[in-house]
């Protein structure tokens, strides 16, 4: 059963620009995306079966963008899930300055930091893992640093989506710039199955937070 809501914002985080397109740095992006485009599901059934029918298209970034609207740095645009409804936001500055499209949108909305979720790639879980969490540090993650500095704290939700770090004795391991440099690479071809469960899990996690709170979300997602 779903409870009221207290989100009313879910932010996937990325870089614009093709360039970055599916990046694991990315992930955010592709889930919000993923999360659009199962929007007007009457039940978590319904969201379910669109999520699976068009995931391998969100991961492509070949899915239909009508209905995002573009203004002050980011796309924005509406989702309904059963009786919950949001905004779904994709900031368009780069990673590190990730907060400042958010802070224009909270102040416009007057929505505050507390009701917002946000989902982000974690290099400290390994591909395929989904945790779910509200408050505490950012982890080295830029994104994070940057809405925790400008939109009021850290007391939002993160919706943390694993794609583990370089592999060890890889030349990446080694470099020193080597987890900026795999988290701006594409997933390969032999991940993408897995990416795509991810990025459903992930999506499914959103919802559930969002639907049914964060006890429960966390019971279903944090394993």
């Amino acid at each position: 059963m779903s409870v009221a809501s207290e989100y009313r914002a879910v932010v996937g985080l990325g870089n614009p620009g093709s360039r970055y397109l599916c990046t694991r740095h990315n992930i955010g992006f592709l889930v919000t995306d993923l999360i659009r485009s199962a929007s007007g599901a009457s039940d978590d059934e319904e969201f379910n079966t669109r999520l699976l029918s068009n995931v391998k298209s969100a991961l492509r970034g070949e899915l239909d963008q009508a209905g995002w609207s573009s203004r002050d740095e980011r796309l924005e645009a509406p989702v309904t899930v059963g009786d919950w409804s949001a905004s779904l936001i994709k900031p368009q500055a780069f990673m590190n300055r990730s907060g400042e499209p958010l802070r224009d949108f909270l102040a416009y909305k007057k929505i505050p930091i507390s009701e917002v979720v946000v989902v982000h790639d974690e290099i400290d879980l390994p591909l395929g893992s989904v945790r779910v969490k509200v408050d505490g540090g950012e982890g080295g993650h830029n994104g994070l640093r940057s809405i925790s500095s400008v939109c009021g704290g850290r007391a939002y939700a993160r919706v943390r989506v694993g794609v583990g770090k370089p592999p060890e004795g890889s030349p990446m391991s080694k470099a020193e710039d080597g987890v900026a440099a795999w988290v701006l690479s594409r997933f390969d071809s032999e991940e993408l199955p897995f990416v795509e469960e991810l990025m459903v899990r992930s999506a499914q996690a959103v919802v559930c937070l969002a639907r049914e709170g964060l006890r429960t979300a966390q019971n279903r997602f944090n394993r």
